[in-house]
């Protein structure tokens, strides 16, 4: 029964105007960044090519090595259109999935069918999360084609894994707002409402609260770093913040509510667009990052099982509009 309502769900998102028509901008967007970013690669192996071509005709034996180009962060576009145009995306599929059967009155028909609760609510989730993987992983493809094909870029063994692990983190990133979207539209009866909330709260998730994160940093307030700027050393930095210890807290503690924040450092440094993450495995960056990574999964845990918890105890979410 949940795979049928699973497969219905997809059906149901399929025919649906509004998340087809944001769809095809995430996709485009993303294609576009995409290639572009494989363009980039290729013209800079093809910039040294033609140097070392230059050299060996004026007879140079001493050429220099190929630069490291880092061709997987021709995806940090990615990371942008999936904060911004993905998560709208996440919202609105998993909006429909509950305010459809609200409006259309089917919800209380389902579950008076023998359907029980847990496992209408987990086929509606199971069918979104399976939409958003059919997503993620046709985005990973388009990648590792573009790079293949476009960019002529030789991926290190590292490479072939970041970048799953990097697709895997944005499925996540969405994934929460689906679940926070179903959760809010299961408690409220009004569909425009529900959206509405669930809006304003990515608003303030994914710029609010980074904007007041970047703000309140002392090291931002001049451009190339206030520290810099007055030739202070590492050690000299440290005892300074030391002194604004809980400053610094409260500052850290709102970026920490932020899962976009999460998404965003897990993200850059999967992909090396972030310096010093390197010398690092790909499993050894996820068990530096497990903050950002925990960041992602437990608060879509937690609002999932609130979310089941109300739709059990309610009764008045069955009444149609």
């Amino acid at each position: 029964m949940i795979i049928e309502i699973a497969k219905k769900e997809i059906r149901d998102a399929l025919r649906n105007k509004l998340f087809l028509s944001i769809l095809v901008l995430l996709l485009v967007l993303i294609i576009v960044s995409i290639v572009l970013g494989s363009y980039q690669v290729k013209i800079a192996t093809d910039n040294y090519n033609s140097s070392i071509s230059f050299l060996k005709s004026l007879g140079k034996a001493e050429l220099p090595p190929m630069p490291n180009l880092n061709p997987i962060s021709a995806s940090k576009g990615f990371v942008n259109y999936i904060g911004m145009v993905g998560a709208l995306l996440a919202i609105v599929l998993g909006n429909i999935a509950i305010t459809k059967e609200h409006k259309n009155g089917t919800m209380r028909l389902i579950l008076s069918r023998g359907v029980f609760r847990d496992t209408f609510l987990n086929g509606k989730l199971i069918g979104n999360l399976a939409i958003l993987a059919f997503i993620t992983v046709l985005m990973g493809i388009i990648t590792f084609i573009s790079l293949l094909a476009i960019g002529g870029a030789a991926l290190t063994s590292n490479d072939v894994v970041r970048l799953p692990l990097f697709f895997g983190m944005s499925f996540l990133y969405m994934a929460f707002f689906t679940v926070l979207s179903m959760g809010i539209a299961t408690v409220s009866t009004k569909g425009s409402r529900a959206l509405l909330i669930t809006v304003i709260i990515w608003l303030v998730l994914s710029f609010v609260f980074p904007q007041i994160g970047d703000t309140m940093d002392m090291d931002n307030q001049i451009p190339g770093g206030f520290f810099s700027s007055m030739g202070m050393s590492r050690d000299q930095e440290t005892q300074v913040m030391q002194q604004f210890k809980f400053y610094e807290t409260v500052r850290d503690s709102i970026e920490e509510m932020s899962p976009t924040k999460h998404y965003e450092r897990i993200s850059y440094a999967l992909l090396n667009v972030k310096p010093g993450f390197e010398t690092n495995t790909p499993w050894e960056v996820m068990g530096l990052k497990w903050i950002n990574l925990l960041g992602l999964l437990a608060p879509s845990i937690a609002i999932w099982l609130l979310t089941y918890t109300a739709f059990l105890r309610r009764e008045d979410i069955y009444q149609t509009n």
